[in-house]
This record gives structure tokens, C-alpha cells and sequence, in this order.
């Protein structure tokens, strides 16, 4: 079995017998699975056969990719005016990335209210790579931080998967790089590491 497998099963594992626990040690309900980069087609193949609704669990996915692209849809000219400007550019991409947490927080929400099941839902990040250069995981998860994901049928804390492109050292705990680049060196916010 690949080791992407093996960590798959044990996320899968972790979300069946700990629902409820996810997070509770670290603050928030993160799941962070980083993987290689270059592996996200074989990684998006065994998620897709894996993480099956099992267990009385439910997995909604997000895909970070079009939900990005259509947030600044009819914005674009303006972003890049804001981006080139030197004396706002890093003011502009943290507004970018304010938008973007509103955007998948209100996704969460809906995707939650209409997709009402008897199981236990999780939600599921892919497509993470579409924040770099303007932001990341980490600085995406302490923006919607505060909007913890709720269950509105239970009103139970929703678990949060993230599917993070990138690396990890041996021995360097809750760090990571994100899309594998050196000056991306990041540590995970208040969350679970898979």
C-alpha cells in the first residue's frame, strides 16, 4: 500500500472514532495533510476512491481553484493595479485573501445548510495551490478561524480537511513548505497534523 494510502486510512481512522475530539488539543478542527506536490493527480485519484461517505461520515468537498478564480471574476484588471502598486501591494493581497476566507466561509455555510445528510459531515480543501503567490493554508485558516464550520442540523463543530500541497522536513513538527518552496516555510494554524 502507498504511503499517501496508509495516511489516507488513517485520517479516514481519525475522523470515524474521534469526530468530536478533532481539534480539541490544538484549539481548532484542522486536519492538515500535507502531501508532495507533484503527487496531487495520484493523490486526488485515492481521495476520490477513499473518502467515501463511510462511517456514518460525510465528506463535502471545496475545490480552492474556482472558488478563487470566481471571487475576483470581473475584478481582474483592478487586482492587478493593486498587486503593481508597490505601496499597497502587500495590503492588497491581504485583502485578496479577507475575500477569499469570506468566500469559502459563506461555500462552507451553504454547502452545509443544503447538503443536509444524517451523517457526520467533513469538509474537504483541495485545490490549495491556488493561493500562492497572494497567501496559504495557514494565513487562509487564521482568517475563517472564527467562523468555526458548525453542523446546523447538531450544531456540532465541523472538522476541516486540508489537502496541502507541499513538504515536511524529518523531525520538524508542525512545519511544513508549502508547494515544497523554501521561502515558504510555514507552521500549521491550531490544527492536527496527518
Amino acid at each position: 500500500m502507498d504511503e499517501l494510502e496508509q495516511r489516507l486510512d488513517f485520517l479516514i481512522k481519525r475522523l470515524s472514532e474521534s469526530y468530536d475530539g478533532v481539534g480539541h488539543n490544538t484549539g481548532r478542527p484542522y486536519v492538515y495533510f500535507v502531501y508532495p506536490p507533484q503527487r496531487e493527480r495520484a493523490l486526488r485519484r485515492i481521495v476520490s476512491e477513499s473518502m467515501l461517505d463511510v462511517n456514518n461520515l460525510h465528506f463535502q468537498y471545496i475545490d480552492l481553484l474556482p472558488l478563487t478564480i470566481a471571487s475576483l471574476e470581473g475584478h481582474e484588471e483592478r487586482r492587478q493595479e493593486l498587486l503593481n502598486d508597490p505601496q499597497r501591494g502587500s495590503g492588497a493581497a491581504l485583502s485578496i485573501m479577507r475575500l477569499w476566507a469570506r468566500t469559502l466561509t459563506r461555500e462552507i455555510e451553504s454547502m452545509l445548510e443544503e447538503e443536509r445528510s444524517s451523517g457526520r459531515p467533513v469538509v474537504v480543501l483541495q485545490g490549495l495551490a491556488a493561493l500562492h503567490p497572494l497567501g496559504n493554508p495557514t494565513s487562509l485558516m487564521e482568517l475563517i478561524a472564527e467562523k468555526e464550520p458548525r453542523d446546523p442540523a447538531t450544531g456540532r463543530i465541523v472538522p476541516v480537511v486540508l489537502f496541502v500541497p507541499g513538504t515536511r522536513r524529518p523531525g520538524a513538527s508542525r512545519t511544513y513548505y508549502f508547494l515544497g518552496l523554501e521561502d515558504q516555510r510555514l507552521e500549521f494554524y491550531r490544527g492536527e497534523e496527518v
